[in-house]
């Protein structure tokens, strides 16, 4: 993995959720992706390569589910099938239309507001 300093900022935020979408290939490449490397953590360098690709120094994973789906879609509510964690509705109201391409991927960090 590569090393790269922890960023001075933090997204922590008990009272928001974030929320991406991607393509996948396998649910081994994602976790993987997202596997926290915490001796690299305790070096003050971000311990996964999805934290790097984000500037994220580090997440809960008590409170982060990420889920390969096995078909793509731009269905919300297939995307979203095996990972509801809240009310997808929400996520409806600012895509009514669905999703602008075909995705497989979800990734849900609790406890963080990205912007």
């Amino acid at each position: 993995m590569r090393e790269v300093e922890q960023k001075d900022f933090t997204f922590s935020n008990d009272d928001y959720l974030s929320i991406f979408i991607g393509i996948c290939k396998s649910q081994e490449l994602l976790n993987h992706y997202m596997e926290q490397d915490y001796s690299l953590l305790n070096l003050d360098y971000i311990g996964s390569e999805f934290g790097i690709d984000f500037n994220i120094n580090s997440y809960d994973e008590d409170f982060a589910v990420f889920i390969v789906n096995p078909i793509m879609s731009n269905n919300i509510d297939d995307v979203f099938k095996d990972s509801i964690v809240f009310d997808l509705d929400l996520l409806k109201k600012d895509y009514p239309n669905d999703l602008d391409k075909p995705y497989n991927t979800v990734i849900i960090i609790g406890w963080t507001k990205y912007e």
